[in-house]
């Protein structure tokens, strides 16, 4: 059989076998083509790992990590898309710390508020809930506190004029 007539984009004379016609099947097609290199693109195409769904945990990611490192060393992934597995693995650990935190201070005032409610008031707990035993309660200690003051016209007990002497003498009572 003969050589197809058509010359390829470089001016060579194309070196596939020809047809009915003097043309190979793709110049006697050329818009089949251009079809069949875009299903051969397709196919030869780097296909990247399934993304597990959910939220990740720190195993997630280590595991996501190490099946990239395999995939780079095994040229089934190219080191380009590795780069970019793992700063968003990075990214997502950063994320996964701080939702860590959110959480356990969202558990932690609920558990607070939960206290809070099941504990009784103080105030209602003195009072027994009546609003009248609140106000005699309130009086007593001032009463008390009254009454641990001396009067000034009373003399004070350990002093001969009735003053108290805290050791700090005046410069006059030395020189006596």
């Amino acid at each position: 059989m003969a050589n197809c007539k058509a010359t390829t984009k470089s001016g060579a004379p194309c070196r596939a076998q020809s047809g009915v016609n003097g043309l190979c099947y793709l110049h006697a097609r050329p818009e089949r083509a251009r079809l069949l290199g875009q299903i051969g693109g397709r196919k030869n195409r780097q296909q990247l790992p399934e993304p597990p769904t959910g939220p990740f945990s720190a195993t997630d990611l280590r595991n996501i990590l190490a099946e990239t490192i395999r995939g780079v060393q095994s040229k089934t992934l190219v080191p380009r898309a590795a780069s970019t597995i793992a700063q968003l693995c990075n990214s997502a650990r950063t994320l996964l710390a701080t939702a860590e935190l959110e959480d356990r201070v969202a558990r932690l005032e609920q558990q607070l508020a939960e206290q809070h409610r099941a504990a009784p008031d103080p105030i209602e707990a003195d009072t027994n809930g009546s609003a009248a035993a609140g106000e005699e309660s309130a009086e007593q200690p001032a009463e008390e506190e009254a009454s641990a003051f001396n009067d000034a016209g009373q003399p004070v007990e350990g002093s001969d004029d009735g003053v108290e002497d805290n050791g700090e003498g005046t410069a006059e009572a030395e020189e006596d």
